[in-house]
């Protein structure tokens, strides 16, 4: 079982959950009993194909790494100022 924590983290595991069920029950479909017992490695290469991961830029990169510094600031700024009048 999987720990969710918040909402947000909840309606992000279930549509991926839900894809990964629909992923296994079209194959289970289409190949009947011929259907093969996959393990986990292998379908992890077969969703790796059908699902090709998105090409990246270095522009793309220094823009994804400058907004997750931004983010880890903010949320550094925000725990700083909560101990501070908690304690």
């Amino acid at each position: 079982m999987n720990e969710v924590r918040k909402y947000p983290g909840w309606y992000h595991h279930m549509p991926l959950c839900m894809l990964a069920h629909f992923f296994l029950w079209h194959v289970k479909i289409r190949l009947g009993e011929k259907a093969p017992a996959l393990s986990l490695s292998q379908m992890r290469t077969l969703v790796e194909v059908v699902l090709p991961l998105r090409q990246y830029t270095i522009a793309d990169v220094l823009a994804l790494v400058a907004q997750i510094q931004q983010r880890n600031h903010r949320a550094y700024l925000s725990h700083k100022k909560r101990r501070e009048t908690e304690g």
